[in-house]
């Protein structure tokens, strides 16, 4: 283990809190298939500036370690990540990659999505 969760403690709780394992059957997806996408607005809409930057700030950070592959997903189950990129062809870093873009876009891009009860 080499610690992801304490080294990037808002990536710990931003991937067990929206990417757990039960992240598809919690939200109305009302008509479009369940998404990654969908779910970072989600989380930019329902959050503070602050600790998006920090979420953005971090997944900068781990980025830049270049892990591999394998590594990075070993990076992101320890992170609580329950997400699995290679469903939609894409490689973890290009999710991750697509997750910052996502993250930099204007806040009237946000949608919250309703949950279920």
């Amino acid at each position: 283990m080499n610690d992801y969760r304490f080294k990037f403690a808002e990536l710990y709780q931003f991937f067990g809190g929206y990417f757990y394992q039960g992240w598809v059957a919690d939200y109305r997806w009302e008509g479009v298939s369940p998404n990654f996408a969908a779910v970072v607005r989600h989380f930019k809409a329902v959050n503070p500036p602050a600790t998006i930057g920090r979420v953005k700030n971090q997944l900068e950070d781990l980025l830049a370690l270049e892990l591999g592959e394998k590594e990075l997903t070993a990076a992101l189950n320890e992170l609580g990540n329950n997400y699995y990129p290679l469903a939609e062809q894409l490689s973890n870093r290009r999710w991750l990659e697509q997750i910052l873009e996502i993250l930099r876009e204007s806040p009237t891009k946000s949608r919250v999505l309703r949950e279920l009860q």
